[in-house]
């Protein structure tokens, strides 16, 4: 941290924070079918190199010009510009210097993308660059078509200088798929934060709710006076794995293992949401609203859990709404629980070919620069994975212009920060377990099921 900067207390930025699950509103989508994967036959797969295999086993040059293919999901308008912008720039700049061309394609939301790429990887014509959510990407590394970026990025001659300028964790998050080796780096992360319509609470004299219990107090309160639900929490399969670990329990593991199907705190959650949801009405779930910030924009609900790019969807929908951000509730102040995601960046090669694979990594290069990793943050609201962007004047003007609370949040929250695990078993994989998960809360929250029968239910579908 340099000296000057007003946050100094709270720059330890996304220290605990990997990337994984959803990236906003519009590229936001259900999950792929249970049990779905890229297994495949595995007799044409090239050896990719390992940690510590040296700068050896790569090339660093090219002989002649290289295409290269890009997959997202980035369908809002806003930060399709940006990224259009960066393309445009790497293809001006690095691309042409060594010869590279990126050609990007837009695939629909995450599980749109996910299936394209499973079925692209079982008939070998995958991209050579894709962005990915970590539990999606856990199934593609049950091939050996992805790339371990540990030789580029600590090569000599090509790597990434400033690598330290990383968020540690972020970048650690690359090398937790179970697999050895950095398989990915961080470019779209974000945060779990409370957003509150201010203007609603002052005017109420209400105060931000820090626990659980005070979030149902203020809520009675809210509904007393608008006679609707006050809160409700965009992603319920974070809503789960956030408050099953506040309560002390254990969602999934690296291996793949389920502790939360047996764990006394997954009841303990669904019966929260049963009382509050169910019995007394004074919470909610988005329903066919599908993301709060809708409902939120207009006033019908005056509190929500969202990601911190929710902002960027506030500010559009309603530009004078009077709202701001606040840290998420609490079960033990002693030990919080913030979920984090987003997507990540990874090069896959299915031919062998080192040429193609060696420009795919100089684009990683480029979009998890500073530059790019600035322009992404400020655009779109996603926070940034480098150290030297928070530093940056421009972005520090930015963020205390007003109307991006969120991003100050998501630097509070930073010590509490955890991310789902990414795993396959021979059984499941984490997509389908946050899918289970998912609907068990929606058959609770919507009545359909008690909290037993739903958790019963989960057990079933996953075999447990």
């Amino acid at each position: 941290m340099r000296k000057g900067f007003v946050w100094a207390l709270i720059l330890a930025m996304l220290l605990l924070c990997a990337c994984g699950g959803n990236s906003g509103q519009t590229d936001q989508s259900g999950k792929p079918s249970d049990g779905q994967t890229v297994q495949d036959d595995k007799a044409q797969q090239q050896e990719q190199p390992k940690e510590g295999s040296g700068e050896e086993s790569i090339v660093t040059e090219l002989s002649g010009p290289v295409t290269i293919e890009f997959w997202h999901s980035i369908s809002n308008t806003v930060h399709v510009e940006i990224l259009d912008n960066l393309l445009q720039e790497f293809n001006d700049t690095v691309g042409k210097e060594k010869g590279i061309t990126v050609n990007a394609t837009y695939q629909g939301p995450e599980a749109d993308l996910y299936n394209k790429m499973t079925a692209a990887i079982r008939s070998g014509n995958a991209p050579d660059v894709a962005l990915a959510v970590r539990m999606y990407l856990a199934d593609y590394l049950q091939t050996d078509y992805v790339v371990d970026l540990t030789p580029y990025v600590y090569s000599p001659t090509v790597g990434i200088e400033d690598v330290d300028d990383f968020f540690p964790k972020l970048f650690e998050g690359g090398t937790t798929y179970g697999k050895e080796g950095l398989f990915s780096l961080p470019i779209h992360p974000h945060a779990e934060v409370l957003y509150y319509n201010r203007g609603f609470f002052e005017e109420n004299g209400l105060t931000v709710p820090t626990n659980w219990e005070e979030m149902a107090e203020v809520s009675r309160t809210i509904t007393d006076l608008t006679g609707r639900p006050a809160f409700g929490w965009d992603n319920l399969s974070y809503c789960f794995m956030t408050l099953e670990q506040q309560l002390g329990g254990e969602y999934t593991t690296n291996d793949g293992k389920l502790p939360f199907v047996n764990d006394p705190a997954t009841l303990e959650v669904l019966n929260m949401w049963k009382k509050y949801a169910v019995e007394e009405k004074i919470w909610r779930s988005a329903g066919e609203d599908m993301y709060f910030s809708g409902p939120f924009s207009n006033g019908t609900v005056m509190m929500y859990v969202g990601n911190t790019v929710e902002a960027t969807y506030i500010n559009k929908n309603n530009p004078d709404l009077n709202w701001s951000a606040a840290p998420l509730p609490q079960a033990d102040p002693d030990h919080p629980v913030v979920e984090t995601s987003g997507h990540v960046i990874c090069a896959l090669n299915m031919t062998g070919d080192k040429e193609r694979e060696y420009a795919a990594y100089e684009f990683i290069k480029f979009m998890t620069s500073k530059e790019a990793a600035k322009a992404l943050a400020m655009g779109s609201g996603y926070l940034p994975i480098r150290q030297s962007v928070v530093d940056d004047p421009e972005y520090q003007a930015w963020v205390t212009s007003g109307r991006n609370d969120s991003h100050i949040v998501g630097y509070e929250e930073s010590d509490a920060f955890v991310f789902e695990p990414a795993f396959m078993s021979d059984n499941y994989t984490s997509s389908a377990v946050s899918k289970a998960v998912k609907t068990m809360m929606e058959n609770v929250i919507m009545g359909a099921m008690d909290p037993q029968d739903a958790l019963d239910a989960l057990k079933g579908t996953l075999g447990q």
